[in-house]
Order: C-alpha cells, then structure tokens, then sequence
C-alpha cells in the first residue's frame, strides 16, 4: 500500500473535500481525484460518500482513518527515535488542568527549560476528561489530569495530592455551615473537569439540589464570578496563594471524603519513549521525590 496515497486520503478526510484537500497539498484535484479511486479499487471498497458539498466519511473509510492515524503517527516515532542521540530536543507538548497550570506547574517547566533549553515547550489547558483523550488520539505527549488514571493504554506517574477547598466571597466567613454555602450558584468547568465531579457528587450525598450550575471555560473567570458574589467553586486550596491573600475569595475546608485529589502525569504506553519525554518525567520523578 502507497504511503502516499495514504497521506492524501488523509487529508481529503480531514478536510472533507478533494478541492480543500488539493489546495492544501498544492496539487490539481483530478490528480487526487484519481488517486483516491485507485486506492478504493486496490481496496475493493469505498471510502468517501460523494455529494456536492464535499465528501463523507464510509464505515470503511472511518476504519481505515483510525489506522493510517496511527500509521502516520508510528512513522513519526520512528524517524524521532532514528534521530534521537540521547538529548532533549524538538518538541513536548502536554495538556493540563488549569489549576495545575497556575499552580505547581510554571517553576517545574521553568526548571525543565533551563536544564533543556533546545526543547520548544507547548501547553494545552482543558479538563481532565478531554486531555486523557487528547493523549490517546496521540495529540499530546502527556497530560497532568487530576485522580488516578485506570486505562488500559495509559501509564501514569503520581505527582502530587491536592487539598481541595470551596471557595466563596468574603461575605461567607469559615464559619458559614456548609448548607448556606451549597445552596448558593454552583460555578463550575465545563464536565468532564473532575473537580465538578467531587462537588457535585458532594451535593447528591448531602442531598442538596443547587439552585443554579453556571459553566465556564476559564478557571479565572470562575473565579472572578466568585469574588462578585455569584456563587461557589470547589478547586485545589494551592490556588488561595493567587488569589486569597488579595482578599478576593476566601476558601472553606471541605469534609475528609472530599478534601483530598490526586494529580497524575498520563502518556501512552504504546508511545515510542524519546530522549525529550523521558527528561520530562524523570524530571516528575525527581521532584516528588
């Protein structure tokens, strides 16, 4: 089978359309057209449903993406590995919580860049929900994600324990009862963020229904949401360092069966283990410690 071929069937599934597709790869679409038809025929099916707005995905077509996904990416390892010499080089790219991302993170990828300066550092936030996925479709290198990771295709190294705490406006002082704080706005991530699991899990054991659950995507703006006195949050108590001491919230210990949150560094185990991943997590390593 072409590696080519291949690498353009790809690319008009991604696009979804042969026109979109030939732009991109700066090549006339009867040539990619017929490329594609050749491919169908050496695989005695098809792989696009034709209409006049592009194209769509067949049940095989789907199937044989999720392979040459992973082909490709299999490829790109390989070359990676070819290359490697043993030093941190190209890219790293990982996904986190914000809170973890305000929080322990910025002097552990400090440290990491000083020791390996030609290593271009990205970072994706998002819930821990949708960076386990991103690490399995192979779109990060690995992820910081809260509570123990059980997946089959995953390892995982512990990082830390988080104490978590509500948070409310100064108007609630520690003594407020915990009845007077939940019945307030809950202001919470969008799901599959597992501190919104614990609170609202929290909630159904006390049998309290929230008068209100208002999502954001942004952990600042739920928290600025907390300060103006729309409702509460339940986060790591680390982050009362930002923003407690400038009097903007105040944070409420919680009851034991729902103070305590582990962080997890997550990666494929499939994943070819380059020189630039494993500095990162002996790094991980070394720092828990």
């Amino acid at each position: 089978m072409d590696l080519q071929a291949l690498r353009y069937f790809r690319i008009v599934a991604k696009e979804g359309s042969f026109s979109q597709a030939a732009q991109k790869l700066n090549y006339a679409q009867s040539n990619l057209s017929t490329k594609i038809r050749q491919l169908e025929q050496e695989l005695h099916t098809p792989l696009f449903y034709r209409h006049a707005y592009g194209v769509r995905l067949t049940e095989k077509g789907e199937t044989l993406l999720a392979y040459t996904d992973q082909l490709f990416q299999l490829v790109t390892e390989v070359e990676s590995v070819m290359k490697d010499d043993g030093t941190a080089r190209g890219s790293l790219h990982i996904g986190t919580m914000e809170s973890a991302a305000v929080t322990f993170m910025p002097e552990l990828l400090a440290e990491y860049h000083r020791r390996y300066p030609d290593v271009a550092l990205s970072v994706q936030t998002g819930v821990s929900a949708e960076s386990i996925r991103q690490v399995l479709d192979y779109n990060l290198d690995g992820a910081f994600v809260a509570g123990p990771v059980n997946h089959a295709e995953l390892a995982s190294c512990f990082v830390r324990k988080e104490t978590l705490a509500l948070y409310s406006t100064a108007e609630f002082d520690a003594g407020t009862p915990f009845a007077e704080l939940l019945s307030q706005p809950l202001l919470v991530l969008p799901q599959g963020c597992s501190y919104r699991w614990m609170l609202e899990k929290w909630l159904h054991e006390e049998q309290i229904v929230p008068t209100q659950t208002v999502e954001f995507d942004s952990l600042g703006a739920i928290l600025a949401s907390v300060s103006a006195g729309l409702g509460v949050t339940l986060f790591p108590e680390s982050l009362t360092v930002f923003y407690k001491t400038k009097q903007i919230v105040v944070s409420h210990a919680v009851p034991d069966s729902f103070a305590q949150a582990e962080v997890s560094f997550v990666w494929r185990k499939d994943r070819v283990m380059d020189s630039t991943l494993q500095s990162f997590i002996r790094l991980l390593r070394k720092k828990k410690a």
